[in-house]
Protein backbone atom coordinates (compact mmCIF):
# COMPACT_ATOMS: atom_id res chain seq x y z
CA UNK A 1 0.00 0.00 0.00
CA UNK A 2 2.69 2.45 0.84
CA UNK A 3 4.54 1.67 -2.15
CA UNK A 4 1.30 2.44 -4.50
CA UNK A 5 1.07 5.48 -2.24
CA UNK A 6 4.63 6.38 -3.22
CA UNK A 7 3.84 5.51 -6.64
CA UNK A 8 0.76 7.66 -6.97
CA UNK A 9 2.39 10.76 -5.48
CA UNK A 10 4.08 13.30 -8.14
CA UNK A 11 7.75 12.84 -7.99
CA UNK A 12 8.59 16.59 -6.78
CA UNK A 13 6.31 16.12 -3.51
CA UNK A 14 7.80 12.47 -2.73
CA UNK A 15 11.24 14.21 -3.13
CA UNK A 16 10.35 16.69 -0.60
CA UNK A 17 8.75 13.95 1.60
CA UNK A 18 11.73 12.34 1.59
CA UNK A 19 13.87 15.36 2.16
CA UNK A 20 12.06 16.11 5.06
CA UNK A 21 12.24 13.26 6.83
CA UNK A 22 16.22 12.79 6.12
CA UNK A 23 16.42 16.58 7.66
CA UNK A 24 14.21 15.67 10.88
CA UNK A 25 16.41 12.52 11.12
CA UNK A 26 19.25 14.62 11.01
CA UNK A 27 17.82 17.23 13.62
CA UNK A 28 17.19 14.70 15.91
CA UNK A 29 20.60 12.86 15.53
CA UNK A 30 22.28 16.90 16.26
CA UNK A 31 19.66 17.40 19.54
CA UNK A 32 21.04 14.12 21.03
CA UNK A 33 24.76 14.94 20.38
CA UNK A 34 23.69 18.55 22.11
CA UNK A 35 21.91 17.24 24.87
CA UNK A 36 24.39 14.40 25.55
CA UNK A 37 26.34 15.13 29.36
CA UNK A 38 29.44 16.90 28.48
CA UNK A 39 32.58 15.15 29.94
CA UNK A 40 33.65 18.06 32.30
CA UNK A 41 37.34 18.10 32.17
CA UNK A 42 39.82 16.88 35.45
CA UNK A 43 42.72 18.77 35.91
CA UNK A 44 45.46 17.41 37.98
CA UNK A 45 48.73 20.02 39.80
CA UNK A 46 51.95 18.70 41.19
CA UNK A 47 52.73 21.35 42.94
CA UNK A 48 55.73 22.02 45.37
CA UNK A 49 56.59 24.31 48.39
CA UNK A 50 59.77 24.23 50.47
CA UNK A 51 61.66 25.95 53.30
CA UNK A 52 65.56 26.10 53.86
CA UNK A 53 65.54 25.91 57.55
CA UNK A 54 67.59 28.54 60.15
CA UNK A 55 69.91 27.42 63.29
CA UNK A 56 66.73 28.71 64.51
CA UNK A 57 63.71 26.90 63.16
CA UNK A 58 62.25 23.58 64.24
CA UNK A 59 61.34 21.08 62.17
CA UNK A 60 57.22 21.72 62.64
CA UNK A 61 57.54 25.22 61.27
CA UNK A 62 59.48 24.51 58.56
CA UNK A 63 57.11 21.77 57.21
CA UNK A 64 53.85 24.57 57.95
CA UNK A 65 55.52 26.67 55.92
CA UNK A 66 56.52 24.73 52.79
CA UNK A 67 53.25 23.45 52.90
CA UNK A 68 51.75 27.01 52.93
CA UNK A 69 54.51 27.65 49.85
CA UNK A 70 52.85 24.39 47.99
CA UNK A 71 49.23 25.57 48.81
CA UNK A 72 50.09 29.07 47.63
CA UNK A 73 51.86 27.28 44.35
CA UNK A 74 48.80 24.60 43.27
CA UNK A 75 46.66 27.64 43.73
CA UNK A 76 48.17 29.66 41.71
CA UNK A 77 48.64 27.02 38.86
CA UNK A 78 44.77 26.43 39.09
CA UNK A 79 44.20 29.96 38.83
CA UNK A 80 46.45 30.75 35.80
CA UNK A 81 44.90 27.29 33.73
CA UNK A 82 40.78 28.13 34.87
CA UNK A 83 41.36 31.85 33.29
CA UNK A 84 41.79 29.50 30.33
CA UNK A 85 38.99 27.28 30.78
CA UNK A 86 35.69 28.42 28.15
CA UNK A 87 33.37 27.56 30.92
CA UNK A 88 35.09 29.56 33.53
CA UNK A 89 36.54 32.58 31.30
CA UNK A 90 33.21 33.15 29.79
CA UNK A 91 31.52 33.98 33.54
CA UNK A 92 33.85 36.82 33.29
CA UNK A 93 35.45 35.78 36.37
CA UNK A 94 38.59 37.62 37.35
CA UNK A 95 41.76 36.15 38.38
CA UNK A 96 41.60 37.41 42.03
CA UNK A 97 37.80 36.09 42.02
CA UNK A 98 39.07 32.32 41.13
CA UNK A 99 41.80 32.67 43.71
CA UNK A 100 38.96 33.81 46.45
CA UNK A 101 36.50 30.83 45.59
CA UNK A 102 38.66 27.56 44.75
CA UNK A 103 40.87 27.20 47.30
CA UNK A 104 37.83 25.32 48.58
CA UNK A 105 37.16 23.21 45.53
CA UNK A 106 40.54 21.52 44.41
CA UNK A 107 41.04 18.37 46.37
CA UNK A 108 44.73 17.24 47.77
CA UNK A 109 45.17 13.41 46.58
CA UNK A 110 48.64 13.57 48.23
CA UNK A 111 50.83 15.16 50.09
CA UNK A 112 54.46 13.82 50.33
CA UNK A 113 57.22 15.55 52.72
CA UNK A 114 60.88 15.21 52.00
CA UNK A 115 64.32 16.67 53.79
CA UNK A 116 66.93 16.77 51.87
CA UNK A 117 70.40 18.80 52.23
CA UNK A 118 72.37 21.43 50.22
CA UNK A 119 75.37 21.79 51.61
CA UNK A 120 75.12 22.66 55.29
CA UNK A 121 71.56 23.81 55.17
CA UNK A 122 68.60 21.33 55.94
CA UNK A 123 65.38 21.78 52.85
CA UNK A 124 62.02 20.87 53.91
CA UNK A 125 60.30 19.69 50.74
CA UNK A 126 56.38 19.28 50.61
CA UNK A 127 54.64 17.98 47.27
CA UNK A 128 51.31 17.93 46.66
CA UNK A 129 49.34 16.38 44.45
CA UNK A 130 45.91 17.89 43.61
CA UNK A 131 43.09 17.86 41.21
CA UNK A 132 39.99 19.53 40.24
CA UNK A 133 37.04 19.31 38.37
CA UNK A 134 36.33 22.33 35.67
CA UNK A 135 32.77 21.56 35.67
CA UNK A 136 31.99 21.34 39.23
CA UNK A 137 34.38 24.37 39.99
CA UNK A 138 33.05 26.57 37.07
CA UNK A 139 28.95 25.81 38.94
CA UNK A 140 30.49 26.36 42.50
CA UNK A 141 31.96 29.39 41.36
CA UNK A 142 28.79 30.76 40.12
CA UNK A 143 26.89 29.82 43.42
CA UNK A 144 29.25 31.67 45.23
CA UNK A 145 29.44 34.71 43.34
CA UNK A 146 25.52 35.17 43.80
CA UNK A 147 26.11 34.37 47.82
CA UNK A 148 26.44 37.70 48.94
CA UNK A 149 27.56 36.63 52.64
CA UNK A 150 29.85 34.23 51.12
CA UNK A 151 31.21 36.28 48.81
CA UNK A 152 32.16 39.27 50.83
CA UNK A 153 33.79 36.92 53.99
CA UNK A 154 35.69 35.40 51.09
CA UNK A 155 37.33 38.08 49.54
CA UNK A 156 37.65 39.41 52.93
CA UNK A 157 39.78 36.51 54.36
CA UNK A 158 41.58 36.06 51.13
CA UNK A 159 42.93 40.17 51.35
CA UNK A 160 43.82 39.24 55.23
CA UNK A 161 45.97 35.84 54.17
CA UNK A 162 47.78 38.03 51.58
CA UNK A 163 48.62 40.38 53.75
CA UNK A 164 49.43 37.85 56.94
CA UNK A 165 51.88 36.35 54.14
CA UNK A 166 53.55 40.19 53.75
CA UNK A 167 54.02 39.80 57.65
CA UNK A 168 54.96 36.23 57.61
CA UNK A 169 58.00 37.04 55.49
CA UNK A 170 58.98 39.78 57.55
CA UNK A 171 59.39 37.98 60.50
CA UNK A 172 61.31 35.20 58.93
CA UNK A 173 63.61 38.06 58.51
CA UNK A 174 63.92 39.24 61.81
CA UNK A 175 63.82 35.61 63.26
CA UNK A 176 66.57 35.18 60.90
CA UNK A 177 68.56 38.48 61.98
CA UNK A 178 67.70 38.23 65.76
CA UNK A 179 70.42 38.38 68.26
CA UNK A 180 69.49 37.73 71.46
CA UNK A 181 66.97 35.04 73.34
CA UNK A 182 64.25 37.49 73.77
CA UNK A 183 64.21 38.55 70.07
CA UNK A 184 64.22 35.08 68.76
CA UNK A 185 61.12 33.61 71.10
CA UNK A 186 59.75 36.99 70.39
CA UNK A 187 59.26 36.26 66.71
CA UNK A 188 59.56 32.69 66.76
CA UNK A 189 56.28 33.23 68.38
CA UNK A 190 55.06 35.48 66.10
CA UNK A 191 55.73 33.41 63.05
CA UNK A 192 53.32 30.74 64.85
CA UNK A 193 50.61 33.11 65.57
CA UNK A 194 50.70 33.61 62.14
CA UNK A 195 50.50 30.86 60.39
CA UNK A 196 48.10 30.00 62.92
CA UNK A 197 45.85 32.74 61.77
CA UNK A 198 46.49 31.88 57.87
CA UNK A 199 45.31 28.16 58.47
CA UNK A 200 42.25 29.31 60.81
CA UNK A 201 41.37 31.67 57.73
CA UNK A 202 41.73 29.15 55.46
CA UNK A 203 39.16 26.32 57.47
CA UNK A 204 36.40 29.59 57.96
CA UNK A 205 36.85 29.86 53.64
CA UNK A 206 36.08 26.26 53.41
CA UNK A 207 33.01 26.52 55.99
CA UNK A 208 31.74 29.59 53.71
CA UNK A 209 32.07 27.17 50.76
CA UNK A 210 30.37 23.97 52.46
CA UNK A 211 27.71 25.63 53.73
CA UNK A 212 26.54 27.45 50.07
CA UNK A 213 26.92 24.17 48.07
CA UNK A 214 26.12 21.83 50.68
CA UNK A 215 23.45 23.72 52.55
CA UNK A 216 22.57 21.93 55.55
CA UNK A 217 22.44 23.89 58.81
CA UNK A 218 25.47 23.19 61.05
CA UNK A 219 27.31 20.77 58.39
CA UNK A 220 30.53 23.75 58.48
CA UNK A 221 30.15 23.65 62.43
CA UNK A 222 33.01 21.09 62.05
CA UNK A 223 35.62 23.45 61.04
CA UNK A 224 34.89 25.96 62.11
CA UNK A 225 35.68 24.24 65.90
CA UNK A 226 38.98 23.60 63.95
CA UNK A 227 39.52 27.41 62.90
CA UNK A 228 38.77 28.20 66.50
CA UNK A 229 41.66 25.40 67.84
CA UNK A 230 44.03 27.08 65.65
CA UNK A 231 42.98 30.47 66.31
CA UNK A 232 40.39 31.63 69.21
CA UNK A 233 41.05 35.28 68.15
CA UNK A 234 39.90 34.84 64.98
CA UNK A 235 36.58 37.60 64.01
CA UNK A 236 35.65 35.95 61.03
CA UNK A 237 34.79 32.73 63.06
CA UNK A 238 32.26 34.78 65.01
CA UNK A 239 30.67 36.39 61.30
CA UNK A 240 30.48 32.79 59.94
CA UNK A 241 28.78 31.61 63.20
CA UNK A 242 25.91 34.04 63.13
CA UNK A 243 25.17 33.70 59.83
CA UNK A 244 25.80 30.19 58.90
CA UNK A 245 23.84 28.28 62.40
CA UNK A 246 20.43 30.82 61.53
CA UNK A 247 20.15 31.17 57.99
CA UNK A 248 20.19 28.73 54.87
CA UNK A 249 21.77 29.90 52.01
CA UNK A 250 19.48 31.52 49.52
CA UNK A 251 18.03 29.30 46.78
CA UNK A 252 19.86 28.27 43.77
CA UNK A 253 19.50 30.22 40.72
CA UNK A 254 17.84 28.59 37.59
CA UNK A 255 18.78 25.05 36.59
CA UNK A 256 20.75 25.27 33.19
CA UNK A 257 19.44 25.64 29.78
CA UNK A 258 18.08 22.71 28.08
CA UNK A 259 21.69 21.01 26.47
CA UNK A 260 23.88 21.94 29.29
CA UNK A 261 25.21 19.26 31.19
CA UNK A 262 22.95 17.96 34.16
CA UNK A 263 23.79 19.75 37.99
CA UNK A 264 25.69 17.00 39.61
CA UNK A 265 27.26 17.86 43.82
CA UNK A 266 30.44 18.74 43.28
CA UNK A 267 32.89 15.53 44.62
CA UNK A 268 34.45 18.32 47.07
CA UNK A 269 31.40 18.37 49.39
CA UNK A 270 31.54 14.62 50.00
CA UNK A 271 34.55 14.99 52.47
CA UNK A 272 34.47 14.08 55.58
CA UNK A 273 35.49 17.32 58.37
CA UNK A 274 39.34 17.34 58.85
CA UNK A 275 40.68 14.32 60.98
CA UNK A 276 38.95 11.50 59.29
CA UNK A 277 41.81 9.61 57.52
CA UNK A 278 41.34 7.55 53.88
CA UNK A 279 39.22 11.00 52.68
CA UNK A 280 40.87 13.81 49.98
CA UNK A 281 41.12 17.51 51.61
CA UNK A 282 40.66 20.62 49.86
CA UNK A 283 43.51 23.13 50.05
CA UNK A 284 41.86 25.09 52.64
CA UNK A 285 41.88 21.82 55.18
CA UNK A 286 45.40 20.97 54.31
CA UNK A 287 46.98 22.13 57.74
CA UNK A 288 50.13 21.58 60.06
CA UNK A 289 49.09 18.56 61.80
CA UNK A 290 50.78 15.88 59.55
CA UNK A 291 49.96 12.40 60.15
CA UNK A 292 52.58 10.93 62.10
CA UNK A 293 53.04 8.37 59.25
CA UNK A 294 53.83 10.92 57.26
CA UNK A 295 56.66 12.41 59.68
CA UNK A 296 58.62 9.73 60.21
CA UNK A 297 60.15 7.39 57.27
CA UNK A 298 61.32 10.79 56.14
CA UNK A 299 65.03 11.58 55.29
CA UNK A 300 66.74 14.05 56.97
CA UNK A 301 65.73 14.56 60.64
CA UNK A 302 64.57 17.80 62.70
CA UNK A 303 67.50 20.49 63.47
Amino acid sequence: MSGQLFHQLPLPLFLLSYRSYRLIGIFLALAAFIAAPVLAEIRVVNAQGEHRMGNRDTREDAIRLATEAAKRNALEQVATYLESVTVVHDMDVTKDEIRTYTAGLVLVLNQQISTTLDGDVVVVKVDLLARMDTDEVARAIAALRENEDARVQLVALRQENEQLQEELNAVNQTLGNASTPDQVQQAAQKRKEILNRVQSNAMVSQAWTNWVLVSPIGAPQGLLNSASGLYPANPHIAIAQQIITYRQPPTPGQPPMPGSTKPRMPSHELVPPPGVSGAPRTLNEVIHSTPRRQQFGVPGGSR
